[in-house]
């Protein structure tokens, strides 16, 4: 990692990804901390862990001065916040960026409102995260080793696009660019497609009740395991990306019919032919 000093940073909403963005970038020796959260609580919180150089449940006062500014909320919450920032001062240059796992729906709603304002917005998705959830579960390392993607406008200004990938680059990511359309098709099937998997797998091993599964060994639990993320977020974000998701989950149905036709009918040579095409798959990105 690299060091943050020469960055006024400002974090909107101070959950997983955007406290664990704070404890790195104190770490990394940035200039100022800059927090926003709709509850004083959270900044009382954030002030008691020398997370926060300045705080306030006013977004605009919070960004005045910033040079790189994340939005951190929930996607669907994204465009009111870029409304309030519209009427800020944030430092000369400023990049404004987010860190949500939909990008299509941001680059169409929340860039316009900061572009108007004359400000630069450019789509930033670092995969990584956790089942849990706020401020608790956040922690420093959460980027460390995480892809980030970038989806800029074709207009975006190089300078700022650049200044986007060090900034994710010193966080410990490495980072990619493309546009908005083709990271949520992709995001659809590395992301968004395993957390249908698991609730599907978390429903029908789990609805006939405890008897069974309190023999279970550790495949059941990684299988599951990001079952566990919180089900008003995610609801959120499959729904938002339901274009592209739309697709993925009807190959994973219709995978499931030729497992289940395999099966059914004892075939043996399909059945394997299954799960050896499975098999080779998985070793190409996990040898």
């Amino acid at each position: 990692m690299t060091s943050l000093e020469n960055i006024r940073l400002a974090v909107f909403g101070p959950g997983l990804l955007g406290g664990s963005l704070l404890h790195d970038a104190r770490a990394l020796h940035a200039l100022e901390l800059r927090v926003w959260a709709r509850r004083e609580e959270s900044l009382t919180e954030l002030r008691e862990m020398g997370l926060a150089d300045s705080s306030s449940t006013d977004a605009a006062a919070v960004a005045g001065g910033a040079d790189v500014l994340v939005l951190c909320v929930p996607v669907g919450g994204m465009k009111a916040l870029a409304h309030q920032l519209a009427a800020s001062h944030p430092a000369h240059g400023a990049v404004f960026t987010d860190v949500g796992s939909v990008k299509g729906m941001v680059m169409r709603e929340v860039m316009p409102v900061l572009a108007s304002a004359g400000f630069t917005f450019i789509g930033s998705h670092p995969m990584a995260g956790a089942e849990k959830s706020g401020l608790a579960a956040a922690r420093k390392g959460l980027y460390q080793g995480a892809a980030c993607l970038l989806t800029p406008a074709p207009q975006a200004p190089r300078a700022a696009v650049d200044r986007l990938h060090n900034f994710w680059q010193a966080l410990g990511c490495f980072t990619s660019e493309m546009d908005a359309v083709s990271h949520d098709a992709i995001v659809a099937r590395i992301s968004h497609l395993p957390h249908v998997a698991a609730v599907l797998a978390a429903l029908t091993a789990f609805r006939p009740g405890p008897d069974g599964t309190r023999f279970a060994a550790g495949g059941l639990r990684d299988t599951t395991r990001v079952a566990s993320g919180d089900p008003d977020m995610w609801s959120e974000i499959l729904l938002e990306n339901r274009e592209a998701l739309l697709p993925a989950v009807r190959d994973l149905l219709a995978a499931g019919a030729q497992l289940f036709a395999a099966i059914e009918s004892d075939d043996a040579t399909a059945l394997r032919a299954l799960l050896a095409e499975a098999q080779r798959l998985r070793a190409t990105r996990y040898p």
